[in-house]
C-alpha cells in the first residue's frame, strides 16, 4: 500500500453494539471515494476479538469495600458485584476460562472452569449474599496469600490470564509471611499473567502497594474504583476488543464506495505525533469542548518489530501522546481567556502493543499502518 491512509466506511468502531451507551461520532475530515465504472466496494465489518484466554476475579470484602459509595446508598462491594454482573451479561460468546474468589476469607464461588454466563452470574449473587462467621470489619486481608493461592490455578492454564483484584491497598500477614508484591512478581515470572487492580486505596502507603503490584510487568495496571464504575472499557478491554475488517467487493456500477479518513500513524520507535495530524486533533478537541457529555477511547498499537514488551510500552506512549495533546489543546473564546478543551477523566487510554494488526508486518508499508492510534468518540445517554 503506497499511501499512509486506509479507506474506511466510518470513523470509529461501533462499540455501542457491544457496550450499551457508547455512541460513535465522526468528527475528523472525511472524503467520499467515487468509482464511475467497475468499482471495489470496501465494506468494513466489526469483529469481536479475544485478547485474553482466562480471567480471574479476586474480591476484597473487608475494609473500605464495606463503605458506602458516594450518594448511592450502596456499599462498594455491592456496586462492584453489580459492575461485574452487568458486564458478564454483555460479554460476547468467546471461549474463556474464568474463576471467582473471595479472599477475605478465601472462598471459591466459581472454581476455574469454562466460562458460562448464567453460572457465573449465579456465583456473583452467592458472593454478594455470603455472610462469613466473623464480621467483615474483623477480617484480616491476606492479599499476599490470595495471590499465592493463584499459583496452582495458573499452572493448569494456557494462554494469557487477567487477574482482576478489588483492593483498598491494605493487607495483613499470616504465617508464613507472604507479601503481595513479592507474590505477584513470582507469578509474573512463571506465567503469562496480567494484574488489573481496581483500587479504593485512601492513603499514600496503600496507593504505593497497588502501584507496586502493577509494576511487576508491563501488562499490569491500576484503575481507580471511580474510573471502573463510570467507564466499562477499563475492564472489558482486558478481555476483548472490536476491530475493523475490510471486505473488498467488486461491482459494475458507479457508487460511492466509502470514506477516506486520515489515520494517526507514527514513525518507527516513536510516540511523537506527526505535525500533519495536529489540525485534526485540534478539531477533535474543539468538538469535545462543544460536547461536554462526550468522551474518547484512545487505543495505541505498534508493529511486531523487536521486543513484544517494549512494543506494548511504546503503544502505551503513543496513546498517551494523543491524550496529552487533547488535554493541552486550548480553545479561544471571544472575550474570554483560553480554556482547556478536554479534561483527563474524559480520555480513556488503552494499548495493545503488536496485537491486532490492520496490515501485514512482513512489509514496510504494513508495519507503518500498524504503528497507529485509533480514536473512538462516545457519550453516555
Amino acid at each position: 500500500m503506497r499511501r499512509s491512509k486506509i479507506k474506511l466506511v466510518g470513523l470509529v468502531m461501533i462499540l455501542g453494539l457491544i457496550i450499551p451507551g457508547l455512541i460513535a461520532t465522526s468528527v475528523l475530515a472525511q472524503r467520499p471515494i467515487v468509482k464511475e465504472v467497475a468499482v471495489e466496494r470496501v465494506r468494513v465489518v466489526e469483529e469481536v476479538v479475544k485478547v485474553a484466554d482466562n480471567f480471574i476475579v479476586l474480591f476484597d470484602a473487608s475494609g473500605s469495600m464495606q463503605d458506602q459509595y458516594g450518594y448511592t446508598g450502596q456499599k462498594k462491594i455491592e456496586l462492584a458485584k453489580q459492575i461485574y454482573e452487568a458486564r458478564t451479561a454483555r460479554l460476547p460468546d468467546l471461549d474463556w476460562n474464568a474463576g471467582l474468589y473471595l479472599y477475605t476469607p478465601w472462598k471459591s464461588f466459581y472454581e476455574m472452569q469454562p466460562f458460562n454466563k448464567e453460572a457465573y452470574t449465579d456465583a456473583l449473587d452467592q458472593l454478594a449474599a455470603y455472610q462469613p462467621s466473623v464480621s467483615y470489619k474483623n477480617q484480616p486481608t491476606p492479599l499476599g496469600n490470595a495471590i499465592k493461592n493463584l499459583d496452582p490455578i495458573l499452572a493448569k492454564l494456557s494462554g494469557e490470564t487477567v487477574v482482576f483484584i478489588f483492593s483498598d491497598g491494605q493487607f495483613t500477614l499470616s504465617q508464613p509471611k507472604i507479601y503481595p508484591v513479592a507474590a505477584a512478581r513470582e507469578l509474573a515470572s512463571k506465567y503469562d499473567v496480567c494484574f488489573y487492580i481496581i483500587s479504593s486505596a485512601q492513603t499514600p502507603k496503600s496507593e504505593k502497594l497497588v502501584n507496586d503490584i502493577a509494576a511487576v510487568n508491563t501488562c499490569s495496571r491500576v484503575f481507580s474504583f471511580d474510573a471502573v464504575l463510570s467507564r466499562p472499557e477499563y475492564t472489558t478491554s482486558a478481555l476483548y476488543m472490536v476491530r475493523d475488517r475490510a471486505i473488498v467487493e467488486t461491482e459494475l456500477i458507479s457508487v460511492v464506495v466509502g470514506i477516506e479518513l486520515d489515520n494517526l500513524l507514527f514513525d518507527f520507535g516513536s510516540a511523537d505525533i506527526r505535525p500533519e495530524y495536529h489540525d485534526e486533533l485540534s478539531a477533535l478537541a474543539k468538538f469535545l469542548e462543544k460536547k461536554p457529555e462526550a468522551y474518547v477511547v484512545i487505543e495505541g498499537f505498534a508493529d511486531s518489530t523487536g521486543d513484544p514488551e517494549y512494543n506494548l510500552y511504546l503503544s502505551q506512549r503513543r496513546a498517551e501522546s494523543v491524550k496529552n495533546f487533547l488535554m493541552q489543546t486550548e480553545i479561544f473564546s471571544a472575550g474570554e481567556a483560553n480554556i482547556s478543551a478536554v479534561a483527563e477523566k474524559r480520555l480513556v487510554t488503552l494499548w495493545y502493543g503488536k496485537d491486532l494488526p490492520v496490515a501485514s508486518n512482513d512489509t514496510a508499508e504494513g508495519r507503518q499502518l500498524n504503528r497507529r492510534v485509533r480514536l473512538t468518540v462516545g457519550s453516555i445517554d
